[in-house]
């Protein structure tokens, strides 16, 4: 009989899990390997919230330019309030900051649990603002018996509150300003979800991982081939299975200029390159676990104390949490999602009420936004994209 924590990452492949929900998984894993063990490891997290969160600015290395950080990936993440005017009017910034604000309380349930999984850009030994690059909320619910996966698109512009101070921007530029509260009173406000805890993980660690695995195979189009090697001074070959790795691997998940349907064709190669990640630790030793587990877990910092971890690991195992369905909730068909450039900046814009209404109903099972057909809508005040 094989071990049902290993067999549960094997299978999760299958389900298409997105990127950083793999640090949950392994999480779990720790709980199987012994008390003694358990408490070594969880020593390398940080656990028990984000007491004293700075926000950092974009700074590059002597000698590079902050262009160079990531070639023309990052360098327009903040939108620029000239050009952003010529797309949306005040009546649609009145339309985001009312919606946001209606007074709605974010839906709960004691049967359901919500955890954002948060993958930051930044890099060791550089910070440029510490943006938010995948956001996944992962919701158990111990009724249906399902974990629903919902991921936000990073460039989705929306009303963001911190501390009373109201912007308007990207919402991966929430984390940058907050950090992860910031983060999710911006996904509460916006999609009307109650989110219980968080777990973030540096990318840095991916970098290290997938070359101790000797890279990672996963299929790359001419034209993605054709991108990094313009924007990034590579020679990725282009097939159906191209070994990368590390640093290709982790700029190839985060290249999203070269499509029109920018964060959509992204989240599909994040998908491809965790899918080939969990298939390369398939056959990994219990020696090869221990070192990955160890890059990674410094990287990790969540509001999750270190008791309330082996909690729900322990009720994981006990209860078949494990073996729960795996479902995805997404939000990207034209009905709540348009896409488009506001100058050089990729753009998504969102229908909130209808997309947190289905959000609701996938997590719950039923929803407390009722829409009318005469309600404005947003697409409605968007001039052109």
């Amino acid at each position: 009989m094989g071990n049902p924590i290993l067999d549960f990452i094997w299978f999760d492949k299958k389900r298409r899990a997105k990127n950083i929900s793999f640090v949950l998984t392994l999480l779990m894993v720790i709980s199987a390997l012994g008390v003694g063990y358990v408490n070594d490891l969880l020593g390398l997290v940080t656990t028990g919230g984000e007491e004293n969160f700075q926000p950092v600015t974009q700074v590059a290395p002597q000698g590079q330019s902050t262009l160079d950080i990531d070639n023309a990936d990052v360098e327009d993440d903040d939108i620029d309030d000239e050009e952003i005017n010529q797309v949306v009017s005040q009546n649609g910034r009145e339309y985001l900051y009312n919606w946001a604000h209606n007074g709605m309380t974010p839906m709960s349930r004691s049967d359901v649990i919500n955890i954002l999984l948060i993958g930051l850009d930044s890099r060791t030994g550089l910070s440029y603002g510490g943006r938010s690059d995948t956001i996944i909320l992962v919701s158990l619910n111990k009724t249906t018996n399902k974990i629903n996966m919902t991921s936000f698109f990073r460039d989705t512009y929306c009303n963001i509150d911190h501390n009373g101070n109201q912007t308007y921007n990207k919402i991966n530029s929430s984390y940058a300003k907050g950090g992860a509260n910031c983060l999710i009173n911006t996904l509460e406000n916006n999609f009307k979800i109650n989110i219980d805890y968080y777990v973030t993980v540096d990318f840095a660690s991916f970098e290290d991982i997938i070359d101790a695995l000797g890279g990672l195979r996963v299929k790359v189009q001419k034209y993605e081939a054709d991108y990094m090697n313009r924007t990034h001074n590579l020679n990725v070959s282009y097939g159906e299975s191209v070994l990368l790795d590390g640093e290709e691997a982790l700029i190839f998940s985060r290249i999203r200029k070269c499509d029109p349907d920018s964060d959509v064709s992204r989240t599909r190669r994040q998908r491809m390159v965790i899918t080939s990640l969990i298939n390369s630790i398939k056959g990994a030793s219990y020696f090869e676990l221990n070192s990955m587990l160890r890059t990674l877990l410094p990287y990790v910092k969540t509001n999750l104390t270190e008791n309330e971890i082996l909690t729900y690991a322990t009720q994981a195992l006990t209860n078949g949490w494990l073996n729960y369905e795996i479902v995805e909730t997404t939000i990207s068909d034209s009905a709540v999602f348009k896409t488009g450039y506001v100058g050089k900046s990729s753009v998504v814009f969102i229908e909130f009420p209808a997309a947190a209404q289905r959000i609701q109903t996938a997590i719950y099972g039923e929803t407390n936004i009722v829409i009318n057909e005469d309600d404005q809508t947003m697409f409605s005040l968007i001039k052109s994209l």
